[in-house]
């Protein structure tokens, strides 16, 4: 007699078709979940070469190395264990999910530029300073903006929150309340931010801004002689060196640079 392949049940044999191999709807269910999980562990098992290695950085920096290289805003965890040429189950291990993943990328790379103690002095030298690492890091890996742009919350990443405290240190002293100086901090990374965002356009682009500009350089004439954008049409070759993103970064932190002098004690300027 036929028996049932979860609980062992005799089964009544099969009058026509397959013979059954379950005794209810229970034991089919419960197979089917046990084949699942199996599956699962089969997948989340690494091969010797490849996994037996896995760490957390080598996690991290595989999946730095892909967004460098294919750009978006962070790769996710299937295509970093891709990368690894292990399956994505065996990531589980080391980075609970892609977000937690982002924010370790972004930890590593301002680890990878720490800003110097104590720094030059003044606090405008410094605040300028940690401004040009700072965008620096988003040339190397212009991925960062997006993934900035696209989290709901900062990530809880140290070694990032590490250049906030180094520039609220640079601003203490002059006179100014704690909030304000922590405005100024994240003023000083939010412009930069905004200003390398397109930076990722430049890089992974299939074109140049001029081949872009070029092959629409017909419907933006026309655009021109409408007569609707007037200082638009004034664009000339300097207009458009003036609109890149390292000419946007640079005037607006010296923009945003007077503008903290005007609210120094003169007692600190001097």
């Amino acid at each position: 007699m036929p028996t049932c392949q979860v609980c062992g049940r005799m089964l009544a044999p099969a009058v026509r078709g397959r013979p059954a191999r379950y005794c209810s709807r229970a034991c089919r269910a419960r197979a089917y979940r046990e084949r699942v999980a199996a599956k699962q562990q089969e997948v989340a098992e690494p091969t010797e070469e490849a996994g037996a290695a896995l760490t957390v950085d080598r996690v991290v920096r595989a999946a730095i190395a892909l967004a460098d290289r294919e750009g978006g805003a962070g790769p996710s965890m299937r295509r970093t264990a891709a990368e690894l040429g292990v399956g994505v189950m065996s990531l589980y291990r080391y980075v609970p999910g892609k977000e937690e993943l982002g924010g370790l990328m972004i930890d590593a790379v301002f680890g990878d530029h720490p800003l110097p103690e104590p720094g030059p002095p003044g606090w405008r030298a410094k605040l300028e300073l940690s401004a040009h690492q700072e965008w620096d890091i988003y040339r190397e890996h212009p991925w960062v903006p997006q993934l900035f742009a696209i989290t709901t919350r900062p990530p809880a990443a140290p070694r990032m929150m590490g250049y906030t405290d180094w520039r609220i240190r640079a601003v203490d002293g002059l006179g100014l309340d704690f909030p304000t100086m922590v405005r100024i901090a994240i003023m000083v990374s939010t412009h930069t931010q905004s200003a390398a965002y397109p930076l990722a356009r430049e890089r992974y682009a299939s074109d140049t801004r001029e081949q872009w500009m070029d092959a629409r350089s017909s419907k933006v004439q026309e655009i021109f002689a409408s007569g609707e954008l007037p200082m638009i049409a004034r664009f000339d070759a300097d207009a458009f060196d003036a609109s890149q993103p390292q000419s946007i970064f640079d005037f607006g932190l010296r923009c945003l640079l007077d503008g903290v002098a005007k609210i120094v004690p003169d007692r600190a300027t001097a």
